[in-house]
């Protein structure tokens, strides 16, 4: 049964932020350099209602009448910003919310980010918030902004302008969210909001997600995160999003390291960034790596189209930034098609004979404004290019400016166009200072910035041309009840307190979910080790059953390629030595030789279950290859998690590529749909799966461990 993968989200409360009528600032400064004092007057400045500070020792802050208490305001106060020491804040939450305040802006610091007392304190602010259903931002933050019309305001402390625009920029860093707008706007971004949400004892990154989906005025949605306060809720409303705007995410904590009891390859690999970078690339966000790149894309999403397509033309008048650029693009999956001999015509008669117009055009060595303009066009209106980098070098002082000139004209009088990079590789960025109202080219120095950026945009709109047909599809021929037997049978033994199912239980789930599995049989002496390898025929391995060794390739625990009696009778003394708790041996046809694909599943304490596939075998954790998705997959999702690592190419040479990869994305979807029948499943490794040269895949060896009554 096949199923949508996606459905509407809730409305959330945060008009109250975005569009109120009245706002307080409790704890307003009476020192214009103090930080409430700053707070008061920015909102004063920008903000088109009233303004009412707050502060029992001053009658005039900023020539605004002070009041004692939100108390006094002489009308109902929608949003209030608290600006006071910690120790007063939960009193004066509960002020607050007596008062009939339906929206608090916490910008006072102390809370969780020191522990201890903060981080009870910050537990009791959230408390009363939840049972109000007021919504707070913060606390410790440095406040938000908004440039709608109808409601502007610079709520923070920080004296930074904001222009105006159509990207939604939420930080968790208090700092970020004032340097951010800054090196925005002088890349000719502009905003329509920023929020800086701090601690997330209330509002996230998720109820901002939610507010933007719906807001007219945000096209591009950009964030800075630290953590991710509800995993499982952001995949569900990014993806959301993501169908309908781009969400650009710079997440920090690459260098966390997990700590993981369990003893499984799939839980060791399964690090917080890891499946940070699943969600992500599930969701259909782009993942930056730094502030650079995150400047970068929100320039070109926030000016240019998506593009359709992979084909890139490259303008320029230097051969050797070209040729950087080219090596780029096609590090990152772009190509650079050869323009057709008509195409090539028309160009070759407008520049002169030295120069290239194959793809990159090259204009050797031309500062000629006019030139650059109409061969610009030319590339633009061919229909053989989803992409277009102009890219100048200028040989005098006044080279450039005619050229950004030229490129602004043509980018403007061209309404239906790919979307253009321009590259200028003098040490700025920034060739024109962004004018509102003018439609400036993003511009990058740097040939490898401007293709990985491209490359983003690139995987962003495939991704979302994908998206509509996407399907989730449900225990895709398993046999729940089958299934369910095992696991309830082992529930009634005992063996899911946190230990490994037994190796005949592990089959026997395998069966039931139709995986590729060789014949097998689970003996208790060498004798049955004997009759179980003449049933099975051919050359067969041992492999010891024991539930203390889970790597039985390093504890010695394996046999290989056995054939005859003594040879059996031998590697079972052998195997089962390496063991003293072994309880026997299991009895396995040998697999050809293949490729070795690991296909896992763990379950993070704040993620959830995540699916993972990369290269197996014994070296799949010196590796550290394996991506991550999260169930249910999507038939889009398993293509996606097998294309995201080297496993293809890891292949035997004359691999039937295609067919293996459908092979082995069936095998994630069905993993996907066991953890859904069965959720109390905490980790499955199945190391190897064995891809041969003809294209089939069989499960080498599995493990499943099921965690306890309790937990699951």
């Amino acid at each position: 049964m096949a199923t949508s993968v996606d459905t509407p989200s809730a409305p959330t409360g945060l008009d109250v932020f975005f569009r109120p009528r009245t706002i307080a600032i409790v704890g307003a400064g009476r020192s214009a350099d103090s930080m409430g004092g700053r707070l008061v007057r920015n909102l004063l400045a920008t903000f088109p209602g009233p303004v009412y500070p707050i502060n029992p020792l001053a009658g005039t802050i900023a020539s605004a009448r002070a009041y004692a208490s939100i108390d006094e305001v002489p009308e109902p106060v929608d949003l209030a910003f608290v600006v006071v020491p910690v120790a007063a804040a939960l009193n004066v939450v509960k002020d607050c919310l007596r008062a009939g305040v339906r929206g608090i802006v916490m910008i006072t610091a102390g809370f969780s980010e020191v522990g201890g007392e903060g981080k009870t304190l910050q537990g009791q602010v959230a408390s009363l918030i939840r049972s109000s259903g007021v919504r707070l931002i913060g606390p410790n933050c440095v406040g938000i902004a908004g440039t709608d019309p109808a409601s502007p305001m610079n709520g923070t402390f920080a004296d930074f302008p904001m222009h105006p625009g159509h990207a939604g920029l939420g930080s968790q860093s208090g700092a970020f969210g004032v340097v951010l707008p800054e090196r925005l706007r002088r890349a000719g971004v502009g905003l329509s909001a920023m929020v800086a949400i701090g601690n997330k004892a209330d509002v996230s990154e998720n109820d901002l997600l939610a507010w933007w989906r719906d807001d007219p005025r945000t096209e591009v949605v950009l964030l800075y995160l630290e953590s991710f306060q509800n995993p499982r809720r952001f995949l569900q409303i990014a993806r959301e999003v993501s169908v309908q705007k781009p969400i650009v995410v710079l997440k920090t904590g690459r260098t966390e390291v997990g700590s993981r009891a369990a003893g499984g390859h799939t839980a060791a690999l399964a690090s917080p960034d890891a499946l940070a970078e699943g969600l992500i690339r599930q969701a259909g966000a782009i993942r930056v790596d730094d502030l650079d790149d995150l400047i970068d894309i929100a320039a070109l999403l926030s000016s240019e189209s998506i593009p359709r397509g992979r084909r890139v033309a490259v303008l320029t008048n230097a051969g050797g930034p070209a040729v950087l650029c080219a090596d780029a693009l096609g590090n990152d999956g772009l190509v650079l098609p050869t323009l057709s001999p008509d195409l090539q015509g028309r160009l070759r008669a407008l520049v002169r004979p030295e120069a290239r117009v194959v793809n990159p055009v090259d204009l050797i060595g031309s500062t000629d404004p006019a030139l650059f303009a109409e061969c610009l066009r030319l590339l633009l209106g061919s229909g053989e290019v989803d992409a277009m980098i102009a890219s100048f070098v200028p040989l005098g002082p006044g080279d450039l400016p005619p050229i950004v000139r030229a490129i602004d004209e043509v980018a403007g009088s061209m309404s239906d166009r790919p979307p253009m990079l321009a590259i200028f590789p003098v040490g700025d960025d920034s060739p024109a200072d962004p004018i509102e109202g003018r439609r400036i080219v993003p511009a990058l120095s740097d040939p490898g910035r401007a293709a990985r950026v491209l490359a983003r945009a690139v995987r962003y709109g495939e991704w979302v041309r994908a998206r509509g047909s996407a399907m989730v599809t449900e225990a895709i021929g398993l046999d729940v009840a089958a299934i369910r037997r095992v696991l309830d049978t082992a529930r009634v033994r005992g063996d899911d307190s946190g230990e490994w199912l037994a190796p005949e239980d592990v089959q026997s789930v395998l069966s039931a979910c139709r995986m590729p599995v060789p014949r097998w049989e689970v003996v208790a002496s060498a004798e049955e080790a004997v009759a179980a390898a003449d049933r099975i025929g051919g050359p067969v391995a041992l492999k010891v059953d024991s539930p203390t060794v889970l790597h039985k390739r390093a504890a010695g625990g394996i046999a290989l390629g056995l054939r005859g009696a003594a040879a059996i009778r031998d590697a079972y003394t052998r195997v089962t030595a390496s063991a003293p708790d072994a309880r026997g041996v299991f009895v396995q046809e040998m697999v050809g030789e293949g490729g070795e694909v690991l296909v896992g599943l763990a379950r993070d304490p704040q993620f959830g279950h995540a699916i993972g596939v990369g290269p197996g075998g014994s070296a799949v954790e010196a590796l550290n290859l394996v991506s991550f998705r999260f169930p249910p997959l999507t038939d889009r999702d398993a293509e996606e998690l097998t294309l995201a690592n080297p496993v293809a190419a890891m292949m035997p040479r004359g691999t039937d590529r295609s067919a293996a990869m459908t092979r082995l994305q069936q095998i994630l979807l069905r993993v996907s749909s066991l953890v859904t029948i069965a959720p109390e499943i905490a980790e499955i490794d199945l190391n190897p799966v064995r891809i041969t040269s003809g294209g089939s895949c069989c499960v080498v060896d599995a493990r499943i461990r099921v965690d306890g009554p309790s937990s699951g």
